[in-house]
């Protein structure tokens, strides 16, 4: 019943404002895909507790921009939803991820990280840089969403990946997971600390460059394009011409 009203009610225009000058995405949508992608976000708004954390104020912009990322992801599959998992937290920087989750240590290099209690924890620069720069490979919040659609023990599987296409998922994921450690994948180093982070990068990298993964590892490109039953290297906003600014390295996510 309170799904039913907040589909009825739809997103606040203020939000819907946000999407359309933040999200490059939603601008690239039609009518009907806009609705049910703003559908979707308010009812991730309603049922997800996103929290400031060390000043940090999540106000309705911020909040918007967290569940447009989580979104993104379940986006045509919009029965998954995102199951067992705790608060959002947002943080006003990087972090370290020795547990103590502090800002002002010298290490602390951490965007983004999924609690082993089921949590997220987001940098809020490190957010806002995934829709400033939405085409450079990095988006800390697909990459932790995509950290919490592997499972409570993310191995690089996720948990709906259904049994038919476990074994061809395995075989592409584990042939790119050696090209990264031979420095031969187009994903960064760090997919190839282990297959968790492996998936998390790819889901980047889909999202955000899937024409150069389409063109690097078409058989990757597939695996993921079935598996989240998106086309993303079709979308106008995939557009190759688009400028790519100059980065640094990322924190670690």
């Amino acid at each position: 019943m309170v799904r039913r009203k907040i589909m009825v009610r739809g997103l606040d225009p203020e939000l819907r404002k946000v999407l359309e000058e933040k999200v490059s995405f939603y601008g690239a949508l039609g009518q009907t895909d806009r609705t049910d992608y703003e559908t979707q976000i308010a009812v991730f708004l309603r049922e997800h507790r996103i929290t400031g954390v060390a000043g940090v104020t999540v106000t309705p912009d911020i909040g918007v921009l967290v569940a447009a990322t989580a979104v993104r992801l379940v986006f045509r599959r919009p029965a998954w939803e995102f199951h067992d998992f705790g608060e959002i937290l947002v943080y006003p920087g990087a972090f370290t991820a020795d547990g103590n989750y502090s800002i002002n240590a010298a290490d602390a290099q951490a965007a983004g990280m999924m609690h082993s209690q089921g949590g997220v924890i987001l940098s809020l620069p490190h957010l806002l840089r995934g829709f400033e720069a939405d085409n450079d490979g990095f988006n800390v919040g697909y990459h932790e969403f995509a950290h919490v659609l592997d499972g409570v023990r993310p191995d690089g599987v996720p948990d709906e990946l259904d049994l038919g296409s476990y074994r061809p998922w395995v075989t592409v994921m584990q042939r790119e997971f050696e090209r990264v450690h031979r420095g031969r994948s187009f994903l960064r180093n760090y997919a190839g600390t282990n297959p968790a982070e492996f998936f998390a990068c790819a889901v980047e990298y889909f999202f955000e460059k899937p024409l150069q993964m389409r063109e690097g590892s078409p058989e990757l490109y597939l695996q993921l394009s079935r598996f989240f039953n998106q086309n993303p290297a079709e979308s106008p906003a995939a557009c190759p011409t688009s400028p790519e600014p100059t980065q640094g390295s990322p924190p670690r996510t």
